[in-house]
């Protein structure tokens, strides 16, 4: 009897299993069915752009899930393109220099000024914004978006932005609130490092710093459909597109945030070689007691090991840190990216090369000030400041930051 019981209860798991993947594979299938980023959304509203003059600010992450790029197919629907701008790296994301795409005029924004000269926009109507971003405020990206917007409002050109799909956990905000006396390319929008925001959404809050009391930007944001903040990247059948030369995976786009700090020290964020940042190290550097340190910390979402690695030139002739020669240095794994906390992951890591590394520097006259958005971050880890110390001293800011774009948020 007892036996017949138990047969039945397992019998019973395993419909109720069977069902929940089934329902798990409908709403998933459903999703990739109904799915469509702000690029395809437009192209569903093109009555906004005829008989309309049209620049695109975009670069070849600007696809839609078949890997048709928005410009090409705006070309195709015979949309009057006047002019193509690119951010850093360029339209094809490769660091060349081109000056025009089937005829159309390419200017790149990574100038001396980094937004667009008024005499660029006196033929354009409207400006549409369509690049993949990570989420993290020192990626150039949202600089580039936060001055073409500011572009848009002194000209008074309406402004389309394309919401593309977060790469990043949309459910995490952290890292110190940028503070104006370090402002920079690669910090300009008064965010937290990692600021938990789609494109779409962080071009809503921007809007509300650029818009004044008689003049306001004329934003159109074309909202994805079918998208919710726990949606994962990975989950929407992307053809994956490296948004820029270093960015090789969706592994190294989302361990980007924790691993750039290094590029403010005399460690290699791993740049050279064929994981950029999933990596880093030094010639000098002692990985045995650094795996030992970094373990001891227990971060969700990764695990470590040890690494040889031997940077060297790009294919474009970038000379990085510590070339043709063998570096010992650490991997990082990403296990789980729900989990994973980049700002808290790179605290442990610069505090740990701090206290162990003896040859450890600051370069590039603290660059990490502008990464970080601050001077805090280096002041407290040159004074051996407590790991927790360090994370609770943004922890206002980011509390406050929550509130203030909670209007702002489409998802």
């Amino acid at each position: 009897m007892k036996k017949n019981n138990f047969l039945k209860f397992i019998l019973f798991l395993f419909f109720l299993s069977s069902n929940i993947f089934f329902l798990y594979c409908q709403n998933n299938l459903s999703l990739h069915q109904n799915f469509k980023t702000g690029s395809e959304v437009l192209l569903d509203s093109l009555h906004l752009l005829l008989n309309k003059r049209v620049a695109l600010i975009t670069n070849h992450s600007g696809v839609i899930k078949d890997g048709r790029h928005i410009l090409d197919i705006l070309i195709s629907k015979g949309i009057n393109i006047v002019r193509i701008f690119t951010p850093e790296h360029n339209f094809f994301a490769d660091d060349e220099n081109r000056n025009y795409y089937n005829g159309i005029e390419i200017i790149s924004l990574y100038n001396k000024n980094k937004n667009i000269k008024d005499e660029y926009l006196r033929d354009v109507d409207i400006l549409i914004y369509d690049i993949q971003d990570l989420g993290v405020r020192f990626y150039t990206y949202t600089s580039t978006l936060y001055f073409t917007m500011r572009d848009a409002f002194r000209n008074e050109i309406t402004f389309i932005l394309c919401d593309r799909p977060a790469i990043h956990n949309l459910n995490y905000i952290s890292g110190f609130m940028l503070e104006p006396e370090f402002s920079s390319f690669v910090g300009s929008i008064p965010t937290p490092v990692c600021y938990g925001m789609t494109t779409g959404e962080l071009g809503n809050y921007l809007k509300s710093l650029i818009d004044s009391d008689n003049k306001t930007l004329d934003l159109r944001i074309m909202k994805m459909q079918d998208y919710n903040r726990n949606i994962d990247y990975e989950n929407l059948n992307f053809i994956w597109i490296n948004p820029s030369p270093n960015i090789r995976s969706l592994e190294s786009a989302r361990l980007y945030p924790a691993l750039c700090f290094l590029e403010g020290t005399n460690f290699s964020e791993g740049r050279g070689t064929e994981y950029p940042f999933t990596l880093f190290g030094a010639p000098f550097c002692d990985n045995d007691i650094l795996l030992n340190e970094l373990n001891k910390y227990n971060l969700p979402g990764v695990n470590f090991e040890k690494v040889e690695f031997i940077p060297t030139k790009d294919k474009y002739g970038s000379t990085p840190k510590y070339s043709n020669e063998k570096c010992l240095g650490i991997k990082i794994n990403l296990k789980n990216f729900r989990q994973f906390e980049p700002m808290e992951t790179a605290v442990a890591i610069l505090l740990t090369l701090k206290n162990t590394q003896k040859d450890f520097k600051w370069i590039n006259n603290n660059f990490i000030d502008k990464l970080a958005g601050s001077d805090k971050l280096r002041i407290m880890i040159d004074n051996h400041e407590n790991y927790l110390t360090i994370l609770n001293s943004w922890k206002n800011e980011v509390e406050n930051f929550k509130n203030v774009i909670s209007k702002f948020l489409l998802y």
